[in-house]
């Protein structure tokens, strides 16, 4: 498992490392305009932490990986983004459907209550929660990638039409209307890379 973690990790880094500017310009329009460049900036903490913790097991390794990314990120993306990281460590090869469960349980929980926001807000949220719902309903079964795939883009699109309710955009006048969210659009690279690496 800690080839795939490493996995993971490091392709999120790649992957947001071409999409941050884009990341940034949807932030412009709800946000500051950082929120590429601070995912990114936690990636590549995680990336450097992990590999250099290897030797260690997971869920102490994505423990430290977690607190790092928390501390040098800062505000919301930081400690929302890092609370996933660490309920990952739990997962479980030998019962991994109720593992990811539990670590998709857990991680909402927290985001719920952290970051005071639910889901239909326009947020990370509306990214998690329909995979949590998908993970629920077939985990008696192997989680195929492209049903996972599908969930996500699924997901993301529909944040289009929302309002947002947190956040910088809840102030805005359309509230955010006909963009997707960032922090849903970053979610969703780093949950399919999680799955990719993953299953």
């Amino acid at each position: 498992m800690h080839n795939a973690y490493k996995n993971w990790i490091v392709n999120s880094y790649n992957k947001i490392q071409i999409e941050h500017i884009e990341l940034n310009k949807l932030d412009q329009i709800v946000g500051d305009g950082d929120h590429g460049s601070t995912i990114l900036k936690g990636l590549k903490i995680a990336k450097d932490l992990y590999l250099n913790n290897m030797d260690s097991a997971i869920d102490d390794s994505m423990a430290i990986v977690s607190k790092r990314m928390r501390i040098e990120m800062g505000g919301a993306s930081g400690i929302l983004m890092s609370i996933f990281f660490d309920e990952s460590g739990k997962i479980s090869e030998s019962n991994l459907n109720q593992s990811m469960i539990d670590i998709f349980s857990k991680s909402i929980d927290k985001i719920m209550k952290r970051g005071k926001v639910k889901a239909g807000d326009k947020s990370i949220l509306d990214i998690y929660v329909p995979v949590l719902e998908f993970l629920k309903q077939n985990s008696d079964s192997k989680i195929q990638k492209d049903e996972i795939n599908e969930i996500l883009s699924l997901s993301l699109s529909k944040t289009k039409d929302m309002k947002a309710q947190v956040g910088r955009a809840k102030f805005l006048e359309n509230r955010g209307l006909g963009c997707i969210d960032p922090g849903a659009r970053s979610t969703e690279i780093i949950l399919r890379e999680f799955f990719d690496s993953v299953l």
